[in-house]
């Protein structure tokens, strides 16, 4: 497991635990050698990570609309910028990039994403494990709704789930560690 795809704010007003946990992960990525796969931009959460991993020796891959790169909207703190036509495009290959997949905080666009990955797999494009990341209970009201799909029959229990949840990115960290193992 090298490539740790990661969805997550481009929004800089967010609060300061999720920025401290994305310094968290992203150092343990760039110290254990990964390399970090994300939308590439200059803002928010994705910046963060993009710092920290490459700040500790890892290596970032930022996946990037043309338009918003044009815009100036890339991250400098990338070893390699794709840049991709659309958001659908850049979906696809930061799955297919990745070995694993990780929603951290984020908005309408993380949501797409999480749940691009997570239908996606549960019709066989990919095999990849999705960790959801549920800091400071950010995602505690996603996770009750996801509790009423399985209930009315929405999300099969017959399918294999690719959806681990954790707390913080000490959690993370372990469920990778488990991964790689």
């Amino acid at each position: 497991m090298q490539f740790i795809g990661i969805y997550c704010s481009a929004s800089d007003e967010q609060k300061a635990i999720f920025e401290s946990e994305a310094i968290k992960l992203g150092e343990w990525m760039g110290l254990n050698g990964k390399t970090l796969v994300n939308g590439g931009s200059n803002q928010g959460l994705m910046e963060v990570f993009s710092k920290a991993v490459k700040r500790t020796g890892g290596h970032c891959i930022g996946v990037i609309p043309e338009n918003f790169s044009n815009r100036g909207w890339h991250s400098n703190h990338t070893d390699e910028k794709v840049i991709v036509k659309d958001l659908s495009e850049r979906k696809e290959v930061i799955k297919k990039r990745s070995d694993v997949l990780i929603a951290f905080p984020g908005g309408i666009g993380t949501m797409d994403e999480f749940f691009d990955a997570w239908s996606s797999f549960s019709l066989g494009f990919h095999d990849k494990k999705i960790i959801l990341v549920n800091i400071d209970g950010f995602y505690s009201a996603l996770i009750e709704q996801l509790t009423v799909f399985r209930k009315e029959k929405f999300i099969h229990d017959f399918l294999p789930s690719p959806l681990v949840i954790v707390d913080s990115a000490e959690d993370c960290i372990r469920q990778l560690e488990k991964l790689d193992a």
